[in-house]
């Protein structure tokens, strides 16, 4: 995932038929295709769900990489206070519907001139606004995807590490496990 922000686009859109454009001028050769757009502040919630799930997962990397370096059953005890505070309830993902979720335009790739016609309901009371195409939003969608897959695993050993106690004799055996595992999962 790059830091780099989409292009937004400043579109009107009728509150009535749903009509949508811009105040392009038309160069003369233009060459439309079409597209799908949604509001550029779904964007802007997938990306804050998106970096608060990073911070986590960072966090729980972190944890798992301290794990793999532990030497004896004792130094799993300061772990397990550490993997409890990283288990707090993190908020479902925002689904997105890809080009269900938007609407569909036609831009014009010489002069960027946008139009989305609509049957003409006679209101025509025209609100401009933010938007950014819903391949933006769903490459996002499917980065909050992966990371929630990483989250989900890393969260789980750390419920293990939190809250397992291992028979008499088997602690060792058990720090090993965990390690095993911690490894396994960031790939040390």
């Amino acid at each position: 995932m790059t830091d780099e922000y989409p292009e937004t686009l400043a579109l009107w859109r009728c509150i009535g038929c749903g009509a949508m454009g811009n105040a392009a001028e038309c160069a003369g050769s233009c060459a439309f295709a079409k597209s799908f757009v949604v509001e550029a502040a779904r964007y802007a919630d997938l990306l804050e769900h998106f970096d608060a799930l990073r911070a986590r997962v960072e966090a729980l990397r972190s944890w798992a990489l301290d794990l793999c370096a532990t030497e004896g059953f004792s130094a799993l005890a300061g772990l397990r206070s550490g993997a409890k505070t990283l288990l707090a309830p993190v908020a479902a993902p925002p689904l997105f519907a890809g080009d269900e979720e938007g609407a569909e335009i036609w831009r014009c790739a010489t002069c960027g001139q946008v139009e989305a016609f609509r049957d003409c309901l006679g209101v025509c009371i025209r609100r401009s606004g933010a938007f950014v195409e819903t391949s933006d939003c769903a490459l996002l969608a499917d980065e909050i995807a992966r990371l929630e897959a990483e989250r989900r695993g890393l969260a789980a050993l750390a419920r293990q590490v939190a809250w397992s106690s291992p028979k008499p004799g088997q602690g060792e055996a058990m720090r090993l496990a965990f390690r095993r595992e911690a490894a396994r999962l960031v790939v040390v």
